[in-house]
């Protein structure tokens, strides 16, 4: 068994990793191919040269409090 990265073909990122018996007859879904390395995960982007992870999500933005430290409700 063979690991594979399979990349959409326009923005290159790793859409799925899937593992392929070793001379498998079996070709990509329309709109992605097979990468050249094996060593990606999903959601990496291949550069033509290796794989870069993507950044890392922004921290989530501090919740207010009020002078008793607690949170206000709101609602809407």
């Amino acid at each position: 068994m063979a690991h594979k990265c399979l990349l959409d073909s326009i923005t290159k990122v790793v859409v799925n990793v899937i593992e392929l018996k070793d001379g498998a007859n079996w070709s990509p879904p329309s709109g992605t191919e097979l990468a050249p390395q094996d060593n990606g995960n999903i959601g990496d982007t291949w550069d033509g040269t290796q794989f870069v992870p993507p950044p890392p999500p922004p921290d989530p933005e501090p919740t207010p409090i009020d002078a008793n430290g607690a949170a206000p409700n709101v609602i809407g």
